[in-house]
């Protein structure tokens, strides 16, 4: 039987559980990754539903909740002071799992790192495919041929800008932005997730495990595409959002100042991806590549579900690959689909647009389970 020799491009989440699945069922797997290591920034996401027991047969699921945030109730911190909470809201449930999206990405890829081959400081820089295989040209590495290149490299994919188009007629920005930093020190409230807010804005600072972070998700016009790859850029675009008011955080005493000393910061707009096929010949798309949009850390479980699913795709159908391309997406569409729902809604409660919509969030919130 035929095993397919396959070029993943990216080693986060999507990417390390797909090299994973792909090496069980015997596959060569190559895994090229632009970042020269691991990133210690992006917040807590959640592992929860399929993606809970796809850790548990990966064998990672015990390191998951070993390193889980044990994800505390959220409070509500008025412009006033006055706080709300905490809330019970999205607390995990039986086996599921809120964790740092770095130990996450750490933990999956330690499960592989030794079944596959993984290129680290490198990038796709050209693909021609046939009806046989796909050459792939790096920027770094010598020319390649692989019977199927995967496209897991974000949002911002690069494979999927080389395949099926422009970015900006696939990614429509939907006027959020998202930053997340390390503070380096514990949290003044280690029993809560504390979010303050101002009309646009919220500020929210989560004990993670003792180390406190900071995320900032705000409202703004959009930005070019270079500001995403460009750290001092986006510190600029957060501090204009964020740098004008006093917060009163004691976790923040210097927002400019540590903003600016920030060693890693994600950042990111939120996106909506709409692509009429998630494949082209012997190319696919993975994770927020292929579709994105989420605000409460639903695209970690998505990557991870539709990882295996297209792996046990590919090896139950190994020589017909179109066939297998099509039934990994019309399983794990409907799925992705679902969770676009409700951006809308999460945004209003998230970030009120103006005084009233917030002043109407911390009402409700008060009604809210404690």
């Amino acid at each position: 039987m035929r095993r397919y020799s396959v070029l993943v491009c990216g080693a986060g989440i999507a990417g390390a559980t797909l090299a994973y699945w792909l090496a069980r069922h015997g596959m060569r797997v190559t895994v090229v990754e632009r970042g020269d290591g691991l990133r210690s920034s992006g917040g807590p996401v959640d592992v929860h539903g399929a993606a809970t027991e796809v850790a548990r047969r990966m064998g990672v699921l015990q390191g998951l909740q070993d390193s889980a945030t044990h994800a505390p109730g959220l409070t509500l911190v008025t412009p006033s002071g006055r706080r709300v909470g905490p809330l019970r809201l999205g607390r995990p449930r039986g086996d599921d799992v809120e964790i740092a999206r770095a130990d996450l990405a750490a933990i999956l890829r330690s499960a592989v790192e030794d079944q596959a081959y993984f290129i680290f400081g490198d990038e796709v820089t050209a693909l021609e495919q046939d009806e046989a295989g796909v050459d792939v040209s790096f920027l770094r590495s010598p020319r390649m041929r692989f019977d199927l290149v995967v496209g897991a490299d974000g949002l911002h994919s690069s494979v999927r800008e080389m395949v099926f188009g422009p970015e900006q007629d696939l990614v429509h920005p939907l006027g959020l932005y998202i930053a997340t930093m390390s503070l380096g020190r514990p949290a003044a409230d280690p029993a809560s997730v504390v979010m303050y807010n101002r009309p646009g804005r919220s500020l929210t600072v989560h004990p993670v495990n003792g180390t406190a972070g900071a995320g900032f998700i705000f409202r703004a016009p959009p930005h070019p595409k270079a500001a995403y790859r460009d750290i001092r850029v986006q510190k600029q675009v957060v501090l204009n959002a964020y740098g004008v008011t006093d917060w009163a955080v004691p976790e923040l005493t210097d927002l400019r100042g540590q903003v600016e000393g920030a060693d890693d910061l994600y950042f990111d707009a939120i996106s909506r991806v709409q692509l009429p096929h998630w494949s082209r010949g012997r190319v696919t798309l993975l994770g927020d590549a292929a579709s994105c949009v989420s605000l409460f850390g639903d695209g970690s479980s998505l990557a991870m579900s539709g990882a295996f699913t297209l792996a046990e795709a590919l090896a139950d159908d190994p020589n017909r690959l179109a066939a297998a391309l099509k039934r990994y997406e019309t399983h794990h569409r409907k799925a992705a689909t679902s969770r676009q729902w409700g951006y809308s809604l999460a945004a209003a409660w998230l970030v009120p647009a103006t005084q009233a919509g917030l002043t109407a969030r911390n009402l409700s919130g008060a009604l809210l389970p404690h």
